[in-house]
């Protein structure tokens, strides 16, 4: 919140488009965190919920297709790769691979509810030569879902969570609009799950 906070008006939306871009390219901040920032600062009218979602959309997808460029680029020595062994390894190249097979093109739309697989199944997407215009669309109709979602937990949670922290009796309108944007969240994430078949083993393969 503080970060966007101080690019002022001008340059916040730069600043999130440039946030997300630099998670998609291994910074350790989640995507998500940027987006619900961007949602509490829409809350305090520091932004606009429509170009907030544009550009949030825009970072995500400009990422998503960078790392899908890597794979597509590199093609399958990518997977032995050191620097990007660590993402996607011969194993987990194996089973993303099996579940392409099964689940075609619908493996990006659900990989992107379900954290810690998107940059593999991008990765892999590449490799496997998937056509960009599909890779495309199957990426924005997730983008469309995943980041509207987090943009509203952070306008609906934030200023909540403002006003709980000073004042306790608020406390339960916190929990309840938390718990809703959680259970939206994991709905979304548990039919992403079943569609791609992740259960205990599939797990213990990645």
């Amino acid at each position: 919140f503080e970060t966007l906070q101080q690019l002022g008006p001008h340059l916040v939306y730069p600043g999130m488009y440039g946030l997300l871009l630099l998670s998609a390219l291994g910074m350790p901040l989640p995507q998500g965190l940027t987006l619900a920032a961007a949602g509490y600062l829409i809350s305090k009218e520091m932004m606009s919920p429509v170009p907030a979602a544009v550009v949030g959309i825009l970072g995500v997808l400009t990422g998503d297709q960078f790392v899908y460029s890597l794979g597509k680029h590199f093609g399958p020595k990518i997977v032995a790769h050191r620097w990007f062994s660590h993402v996607l390894s011969p194993k987990r190249y194996q089973w993303i691979r099996g579940r392409f097979g099964r689940h075609g093109s619908k493996m990006v739309f659900f990989a992107r509810f379900v954290s810690g697989l998107r940059g593999p199944v991008f990765i892999a997407a590449g490799v496997l030569e998937m056509p960009h215009g599909r890779f495309l669309l199957y990426d924005h109709a997730g983008a469309l879902l995943n980041v509207p979602l987090f943009i509203l937990a952070g306008y609906v949670v934030g200023p909540h969570l403002e006003l709980a922290l000073l004042h306790l009796e608020h406390a339960w309108r916190v929990a309840f609009a938390l718990l809703g944007l959680i259970l939206a969240y994991f709905a979304l994430r548990a039919l992403a799950r079943r569609k791609l078949g992740l259960d205990g083993s599939a797990a213990e393969k990645r």
